[in-house]
């Protein structure tokens, strides 16, 4: 069981440890990753979606 205990915090700590360096390497991609999203034309970002909504439509029946 101590064991089992020890490995869990080894994996905690080094999980911990990535991370860290993860969000600290992340603070130097920010600004190119702005630049990116800066750089894309506006069309991508607006009116992509269809207006509609989801209301739902009645159906019209034929009647004979």
């Amino acid at each position: 069981v101590a064991s089992t205990m020890g490995a869990a915090g080894l994996i905690t700590a080094a999980t911990g440890f990535a991370d860290h360096y993860i969000l600290q390497g992340m603070k130097y991609l920010e600004p190119q990753v702005k630049h990116v999203f800066r750089s894309l034309p506006k069309s991508v970002f607006s009116g992509g979606y269809y207006k509609g909504g989801f209301e739902p439509k009645m159906m019209k029946q034929k009647q004979h």
